[in-house]
């Protein structure tokens, strides 16, 4: 099968495919961290002006992986749900009221089989990120949103306030 099945084009495979059979052997590759996060941002935007909850407030979560049959793909699926999602690992989390035009962060959290590196070298990597995957490892689930019922089982915490979105400062070098 060579088309989608949900629009007039080819499945992402076949492109692919031909991408390789046909395309320039010695494609030049400029900053892909940048161009990656600005498609993150598109994908993003995107995705709150779909609306799919009719203007109900929900969440976002990203999902990028790489794929085994196609080695230079990078996958993002985008899945919302009206629920705070249970947190996994390799998944980048936003809420958002697309009434109010307001959008906040949840988390970030590697894949697993980047966690013990990160935290054997947790000295290069941003304090509350390590404390974030620490607590993940840990099933401490309350900077995630969650708090434990009555009898033990971890809730989504109604009065948890996710962080607001907020410039990147620069980074600083002083000599």
């Amino acid at each position: 099968m060579t088309k989608s099945l949900y629009g007039d084009r080819d499945t992402v495979g076949t492109t692919y495919l031909k991408a390789q059979k046909e395309g320039d052997k010695n494609v030049t590759v400029g900053d892909m961290r940048r161009e990656v996060m600005s498609s993150l941002v598109e994908d993003l935007n995107d995705t709150i002006r779909s609306n799919p909850f009719q203007d109900r407030a929900f969440f976002i979560t990203i999902h990028e992986s790489k794929d085994l049959q196609m080695k230079s793909c990078i996958r993002r699926r985008m899945l919302t749900t009206l629920y705070r999602p249970w947190p996994e690992d390799d998944t980048v989390v936003f809420w958002t009221d697309p009434k109010a035009c307001r959008t906040l962060f949840c988390w970030c959290l590697p894949h697993w089989s980047d966690m013990d590196n990160i935290l054997k070298n947790e000295l290069l990597y941003d304090s509350d990120y390590v404390q974030l995957i620490k607590n993940w490892k840990n099933l401490e689930l309350h900077p995630f949103g969650f708090k434990k019922d009555y009898i033990g089982r971890w809730v989504p915490n109604p009065e948890f306030k996710d962080k607001e979105l907020t410039a990147a400062k620069p980074n600083l070098i002083i000599y």
